[in-house]
């Protein structure tokens, strides 16, 4: 056991995700566990002894409602405190769950339904123009939808009352660790979305590795990420219960919201995405908010900007900041930094590996890299998906005969120890013959104090086959130079990149779009890129 693990000691690896109810009812069973915080669902608070009588009630009515093992049930909301309840009544009977944001559009919607095919949709939504009652009529296999909070909501509830304890235990004593329990698209970024499927087995040794290495797992957190995404269900909700910690859910991201809620709760780990803390920082709100209470802060999914830290660091008495690697297939980090890591690990790596997680970068030629040499992270153990559902072909390209998994991020090992990003190989474009890392130019960008996060993406030219486009986010104390922001980046550019690298055209926007889980939307960034670009040459 490392010195790491030591201090920060979590649960055991348990066999099944809900059984983490059981351990820690049993140490502290009036104790807080989760608690709806809003802006819709306001005040309802369960402890662990609470919330596993909710789960027992949920899952003998799943039973009773004649769902089989290996059955896929999804449910359709925002972040409440009920989309957990129902994950881990599903997931505890042998069920595959399946998270469904309210944002998608009706044909993303009906796609990731039409290939999981949930015999029921739960529909935790408030909106009146929810389109659970279509994907019933549009989509085959899909039976029948619930809504949570209405009549047939109770009607359901009432379906397992005969069920004994007796009976419920034998169901989930058939469940086994290996047994997929929930399924998570990926993005989609390089074709249609893939759904993921991941195990108990994985969820329960990620959190524990994870919570070991980051620490403050009994530390109060806030959730208002998506209930589709891996970084909601896996990396927030069941990684704090492991560790033994209470959940806040919002139903959705707000800066606002989410400052005051941060104040009124305590909260005391600020987890999210980077681009979620540069809304709250830029927010009127920030500067008198009240962040006395966070102890820690943690992102994952993208760099940090230096400048966003900074002033996040300034505004609380965060003794401890903590970011990661890890991604959908992986179930949970499996590398993050560590206590004592300074500005400069924490906004250009992503720390080292976490205990118990084999992993390797290896060159294109198929050899381990160097220190200082580029490769692509390979990771391998039985805690990572179990594959792709309907998928055989695409399980097999993305993991290997030896076990695998080829991530399609290329990293770089620094002699300190810890790992750096440097891009992706689906984002990665040629420009004159040229290959072009975007994350390497994003990291040049936010080097200039005038920036507070940037993102580059490529488009189509007739010359140089593509070209980067590059969209900034000015310091809000930028002042008169943001006029001229964009031709001081570019000659910023110029003095620490090969011309190639340089940014075709510098954007600079008051913010960048987002996808629902907060990251910045590429595609979308793209889209306007090629825009401007036909009207450049048009003129």
């Amino acid at each position: 056991m490392s010195e790491e693990q030591e201090t920060h000691p979590v649960a055991p690896v348990l066999d099944r995700i809900d059984l983490y109810l059981d351990h820690w009812g049993g140490l502290k069973p009036d104790a807080e566990f989760l608690i709806d915080g809003g802006p819709t669902f306001t005040g309802r608070r369960l402890s662990w002894t609470d919330t596993r009588r909710e789960v027992d009630r949920v899952a003998a009515a799943l039973v009773g409602a004649g769902l089989e093992p290996g059955d896929r049930v999804a449910y359709l909301s925002d972040c409440r405190l009920d989309f957990f309840v129902h994950f881990l009544a599903a997931t505890s009977i042998g069920l595959i769950w399946q998270g469904l944001n309210p944002k998608y559009t009706w044909d993303e919607l009906a796609y990731v339904v039409g290939d999981a095919t949930p015999r029921i949709v739960f529909d935790g939504t408030t909106d009146g123009d929810s389109p659970a009652a279509r994907l019933v009529a549009e989509v085959d296999g899909v039976e029948r939808s619930i809504r949570v909070d209405g009549p047939d909501g109770a009607s359901f509830m009432e379906g397992g009352a005969d069920l004994t304890a007796t009976d419920l235990a034998a169901r989930r004593a058939a469940v086994e660790p290996l047994d997929p329990a929930f399924i998570v698209y990926t993005s989609g970024s390089t074709g249609r979305p893939k759904g993921a499927l991941l195990t108990h087995h994985g969820v329960c040794y990620c959190g524990v590795t994870g919570g070991s290495a980051r620490g403050n797992g009994g530390g109060k957190i806030i959730c208002c990420l998506p209930v589709n995404h891996v970084g909601s269900v896996s990396d927030i909700c069941c990684r704090k219960m492991i560790g033994g910690g209470p959940i806040v859910f919002q139903e959705r991201f707000d800066p606002a919201a989410t400052l005051a809620a941060i104040a009124r709760e305590r909260v005391q780990v600020w987890g999210g995405v980077p681009t979620m803390f540069q809304l709250c920082a830029n927010h009127p709100d920030f500067a008198d908010a009240d962040l006395s209470s966070i102890e820690q802060i943690a992102w994952g999914g993208a760099a940090m900007p230096a400048p966003v830290l900074e002033r996040l660091l300034e505004a609380t008495d965060a003794g401890r900041c903590t970011t990661g690697y890890g991604m959908t297939e992986t179930t949970g980090g499996v590398m993050c930094t560590r206590e004592g890591a300074d500005v400069d690990i924490l906004t250009s790596t992503v720390g080292s590996p976490i205990e118990g997680h084999e992993y390797r970068i290896v060159t294109d030629d198929g050899r381990d890299a160097d220190v200082g040499e580029q490769g692509e992270i390979h990771v391998r153990g039985d805690w990572l998906m179990a594959g792709y559902w309907n998928r055989p072909e695409a399980t097999t390209d993305a993991i290997d005969a030896d076990g695998w998994l080829h991530t399609g991020d290329l990293a770089v090992l620094r002699p300190d120890g810890n790992v750096s990003i440097v891009g992706r190989l689906s984002e990665m474009f040629k420009s004159g013959g040229y290959n072009v890392y975007p994350r390497e130019v994003e990291r040049c960008l936010e080097d200039h104090p005038a920036v507070q996060m940037a993102s580059v993406v490529s488009i189509p030219d007739p010359v140089f086959d593509e070209v980067g486009h590059a969209f900034v986010v000015a310091a809000p104390d930028t002042g008169d130079e943001a006029d001229d922001l964009a031709a001081i980046l570019d000659a910023h550019c110029r003095e620490r990149l090969a011309n190639y690298k340089v940014p075709k055209a510098i954007h600079v926007r008051d913010e960048l779009p987002r996808l629902a889980i907060g990251k910045v939307d590429r595609k979308a960034l793209a889209t306007e890129a090629s825009a401007s670009a036909s009207a450049t040459a048009g003129s």
